[in-house]
């Protein structure tokens, strides 16, 4: 039997490298698809998403990667970029079942020169958008799945995310890019 903060930790390694495939996303000519779905592959079926008072059900993996895609793509818009690494995690153990996961991301924003020359960026009330990198952390709940349970195409993880909390990201997206909320689909 895997025990629960083996696999809590495998989770979070494992979701941090299919995150760390989308940090040249849009330059390298990688799939935006096939990135959505690598992440999307760590949400349990009906994981439920809570961010800033309001809930995001996923019923699938398919509606998952859908809406991961049009996040990266919206990172994209803003002009922001995909560019988010691991910087620390941590887990604590709630049952032989289940965890909850703590996980710092660095999000390190494109400096380009159209950028560095505009005089108004986009990002509203005159705001110039942080060039330097910065930190948020999300809370994942983590279930450990038997394998008879797994969903398809679960890439062969011992469970998944049944819920998170994004607050923090939105809330530092707010204070670093506002251009983020300007460049909603």
């Amino acid at each position: 039997m895997v025990e629960i903060l083996t696999a809590s930790k495998a989770a979070i390694k494992s979701y941090a490298t299919a995150i760390s495939l989308a940090a040249d996303l849009f330059t390298t000519g990688t799939p935006v698809s096939e990135v959505a779905l690598g992440m999307a592959k760590h949400f349990l079926p009906n994981v439920t998403i809570f961010t800033l008072g309001s809930t995001t059900t996923f019923p699938d993996t398919k509606f998952a990667a859908s809406q991961i895609e049009n996040l990266l793509r919206q990172y994209t818009r803003s002009g922001l970029g995909t560019d988010i690494r691991l910087e620390r995690s941590r887990v604590e153990v709630l049952s032989s079942q289940s965890s909850i996961c703590w996980i710092t991301w660095k999000i390190f924003p494109r400096n380009t020169k159209e950028e560095e020359e505009e005089d108004e960026d986009g990002c509203g009330e005159g705001k110039t958008p942080s060039k330097k990198p910065w930190t948020f952390t999300l809370v994942y709940g983590f279930r450990l799945v038997q394998p008879q349970n797994r969903p398809p195409g679960s890439g062969g993880l011992d469970g998944g995310w049944e819920w998170a909390n994004g607050d923090d990201e939105f809330e530092k997206l707010g204070e670093n890019w506002p251009a983020f909320f300007q460049a909603a689909a």
